[in-house]
């Protein structure tokens, strides 16, 4: 009898388990969740971490295959001593829509290509070069 209740207990608690999932959390709407996947998609790109947001895209989506492009922008625009590439997201401009099953998410991504004043005899020396 006990090990009834037991398996009872433990097939409520997985059919409970499993109806939670893709819900959306209370206060939560629908689009504060695609905002969020964007905001951590750009974060993991702008730290560099391109497997990290290829989890937050749909596989072999246009975003996927996005970041690829976006790891080689970044490696071109930051080669040499004196150059590198900083990348912000600078806000969501316009509300998220939802139509059907897609999301419209209106995100401003600044990027900026420094390049410092250096002179390479300089930089060899103070890198031990010489």
């Amino acid at each position: 009898m006990k090990r009834k209740v037991l398996l009872l207990g433990l097939v409520i608690i997985l059919i409970l388990v499993l109806t939670g999932c893709g819900m959306v959390a209370p206060g939560e709407t629908a689009e504060d969740m695609v905002e969020q996947t964007v905001w951590e998609y750009w974060q993991a790109v702008i730290n560099r971490q391109y497997g990290l947001a290829k989890l937050f895209c749909v596989f072999d989506g246009f975003w996927y295959n996005k970041t690829d492009e976006w790891e080689e922008y970044i490696n071109i625009n930051s080669e040499g001593p004196c150059s590198f590439l900083m990348i912000y997201f600078d806000e969501f401009y316009k509300p998220t829509e939802l139509v059907e099953d897609k999301a419209v998410v209106y995100a401003r991504i600044i990027t900026d290509n420094i390049v410092l004043p250096c002179n390479s005899d300089l930089y060899r020396k103070m890198n031990g070069m010489d």
